[in-house]
């Protein structure tokens, strides 16, 4: 199972994808320009324009607003990954610089801006009220879930509630309007919307507790970063929390003593993956990413055979098997 497999039914649709996406991105101000086009270079798996492509063609036949969905979620998406990096003073994304380490912080905000005004624009040709909706309701779950993560740190009320809270609005509310917006451009079909936001969500969520896996199972080499790089920026996931609810309270502080200080070493990264490795952690957010996956499959169990609903099944797969 991989992606080209996964992909095969909307190859030409990508195709065309990429090619407007990079076209949606350009930039009259050389600062602008230079930046996008490296972000652009380091395009990702593309998830999201996947789902919109892959919901429509289940549903009928993708068209021109199902092509306008796919780049307005891309633009949104990208938009909020730069405003997450400088959230999190993060140093790479994708085995790469991110923006806000190879230009600056002010950089990264506006050319994050940028690309939200790009999106704003290219909603326009969604023409559909109910697709703005979905879009405008998905942006301010991101917001929200920024805000929530600011707010619940490693000292401060970051419980299992709290994380699944954090991720169904950060990863889910995205990977839901993609599926969502699939759909409402070939049919306005309520049913299917509904099921087509549960699936989202389902998968969204199977997704990020697999990428906070990865964190403490992933071969470095494979992932495009080092392991243990969510505990070097201070970020307490799923296989952590379950493990400190575990644990006794003198081992509990030791290691958010290690967070508090700001300054985790490598011997310290080394003690808390093995530590949520031997209190259940990695085991528990393994079965439970499986049981999110579980429910994305069993919606589309309820659709006839077809090569769209076989990808978006292998995506399901793909989610919480993949090593990157």
């Amino acid at each position: 199972m991989n992606i080209k497999e996964i992909i095969s039914p909307i190859q030409k649709q990508l195709a065309e994808f990429e090619i407007a996406f990079n076209k949606r991105l350009h930039s009259n101000i050389p600062l602008a320009e230079k930046v996008v086009r490296y972000v652009a270079d380091k395009k990702g798996k593309r998830l999201r324009p996947m789902l919109v492509f892959l919901t429509a063609e289940m549903h009928g036949e993708s068209n021109e607003i199902t092509s306008a969905s796919s780049l307005v979620i891309e633009l949104l998406h990208t938009a909020t990954l730069i405003h997450d990096d400088v959230v999190d003073d993060s140093t790479l994304r994708r085995g790469s610089p991110t923006v806000n380490n190879l230009w600056s912080s002010k950089i990264s905000i506006l050319v994050g801006d940028f690309l939200f005004s790009k999106t704003l624009t290219s909603m326009v040709d969604l023409k559909s009220m109910e697709a703005l909706s979905i879009l405008s309701d998905a942006a301010n779950k991101i917001t929200e879930g920024e805000l929530l993560q600011l707010d619940n740190d490693y000292l401060n009320g970051l419980n299992e509630s709290v994380y699944f809270d954090l991720i169904s609005k950060k990863t889910a509310s995205l990977f839901s309007a993609s599926c969502q917006l699939g759909t409402l451009s070939v049919t306005d079909d309520k049913i299917a919307m509904k099921k087509m936001n549960l699936f989202g969500e389902n998968l969204g969520i199977a997704f990020q507790i697999t990428d906070d896996l990865l964190d403490y199972t992933g071969n470095e080499s494979k992932l495009g970063k080092p392991t243990g790089n969510d505990i070097r920026e201070n970020k307490i996931t799923l296989p952590l929390i379950f493990s400190l609810s575990k644990a006794e309270n003198k081992v509990r502080d030791f290691i958010l003593s290690k967070f508090g200080n700001g300054d985790i070493q490598d011997k310290d990264v080394d003690y808390i993956i093995n530590f949520a490795r031997d209190y259940g952690g990695v085991d528990y957010s393994t079965q439970t990413a499986i049981t999110f996956a579980d429910r994305a499959f069993q919606i589309l169990t309820t659709y006839s055979s077809s090569q769209a609903q076989n990808s978006l099944k292998q995506l399901v797969q793909f989610s919480i098997n993949r090593d990157n």
